[in-house]
């Protein structure tokens, strides 16, 4: 029975899930993702990228997104499988995972986080709450996957600027240099 004032996971609506999870929504942004996952618990996966190819932030797929997240966490294992056998295959020594990156779209809500050490110097890190996100399959198709926000995100009170409507993922298929002949 769930303590008085929490609401069971099962009562929670699309509608309430994404009015906590989303304050703006925007995108595509671009992130290389790395085979470094960490599940919270059912309802939530962390995965380590970098945004920019050097800002490193966290994306999070929470709530029911974080139930469609078995094909990205397979493909990223794969792609660690990869640059792994690639090493030993040509007896070099495994790359540091950061080196193992997997282009991913996104869209969805960017969270900053402060936290402060014991001297009280303070460090800055980024969170990308992903609504939709779309990438390359092992055999090149474009597979996407989420949903935008259930709420309507233009109410909110922020500035105009801010203010993005939800659409469809803009992700184009990625072409391999192994794709194009000549002509």
């Amino acid at each position: 029975m769930p303590r008085k004032g929490k609401i069971a996971a099962e009562d929670i609506s699309p509608e309430l899930e994404d009015r906590g999870l989303f304050r703006t929504y925007g995108g595509p942004v671009a992130v290389e993702m790395i085979p470094q996952l960490n599940r919270l618990s059912a309802t939530n996966l962390i995965v380590r990228g970098f945004f920019e190819k050097e800002t490193e932030i966290a994306v999070v797929f929470a709530g029911r997104r974080a139930r469609e997240t078995g094909p990205l966490e397979a493909h990223l294992r794969w792609v660690d499988s990869r640059v792994r056998q690639a090493a030993v295959a040509s007896r070099r020594p495994v790359p540091p995972v950061e080196f193992m990156r997997l282009p991913v779209q996104i869209k969805g809500s960017w969270r900053k986080q402060f936290f402060q050490d014991d001297e009280g110097n303070e460090t800055r890190t980024y969170q990308l709450v992903a609504g939709r996100w779309a990438f390359s399959g092992q055999d090149g198709t474009l597979q996407q996957f989420g949903e935008p926000p259930a709420c309507d995100i233009s109410t909110r009170n922020r500035p105009k600027s801010y203010i993005l409507r939800p659409r469809e993922i803009d992700a184009v298929q990625v072409r391999h240099d192994r794709d194009e002949g000549p002509g």
